[in-house]
């Protein structure tokens, strides 16, 4: 990824409700006798003690498995790095960077960079993204992740005499990540990110494995 940050989160609310309804009560019905009745002796029912058996139905809730829950962690980073360098001076790299490590630190410094440089990433992201390929999960709180990241984005300068943005940056290129994360108030987050290799020109994240 270009060094360059961004950050924006969409979340849909869903509700569902439904309809309680209770039925009438049976009408009750009342015989009269005309003539009297004959002597009745009531035999009680025999009384038992085993118990009425029950279904225990199994919970319904899911679990997403934590190696689905990381990768998807890496892919809202880099989608909020993204949005970030869209619209620096609205960025708070605090809502999705970890509080320990240097994550925050750095993309702080990056927008307070591109804020002073009028710099911008353009609306269009080309198609960039990034692919989570493995992960090691250390213990309950941290883990790692290494990705494949296509960067297509261009980075914008300030307006030239054309009346457009000059253009400071707009390589596409392929390159390998590392990502340390750690989990925060149930939260996975990045707080530390690091360029393995790179793999040149063009998208060569779409085959790798």
């Amino acid at each position: 990824m270009k060094s360059i940050l961004a950050f924006g989160v969409v979340a849909l609310a869903i509700t569902a409700c439904g309809d309680n309804g209770s039925a009438a009560p049976a009408p009750v019905t009342e015989a009269v006798a005309t003539s009297p009745s004959p002597t009745t002796v009531v035999v009680p029912a025999p009384t038992t003690t085993e118990p009425i058996p029950t279904t225990t139905l199994p919970p319904t809730t899911t679990t997403v498995a934590t190696e689905d829950l990381i990768k998807q962690a890496v892919q809202d980073y880099v989608a909020s790095y993204f949005a970030c360098g869209q619209e620096p001076g609205s960025c708070d790299p605090a809502a999705f960077t970890a509080d320990t490590g240097h994550s925050r630190e750095i993309v702080s410094q990056l927008v307070t960079g591109m804020i002073a440089n009028g710099m911008h990433f353009s609306p269009d992201l080309h198609g960039s993204y990034i692919k989570p390929i493995a992960v090691r999960v250390i213990d309950a709180s941290e883990a790692t992740v290494e990705s494949c990241s296509f960067d297509a984005v261009a980075v914008l300068g300030p307006i030239g005499p054309d009346g457009e943005p000059t253009v400071v940056n707009d390589e596409e290129r392929s390159s390998r990540y590392s990502h340390s994360l750690v989990l925060e108030d149930g939260i996975w987050r990045v707080a530390e990110q690091s360029m393995d290799s790179d793999l040149g020109e063009g998208d060569a994240c779409a085959s790798a494995t």
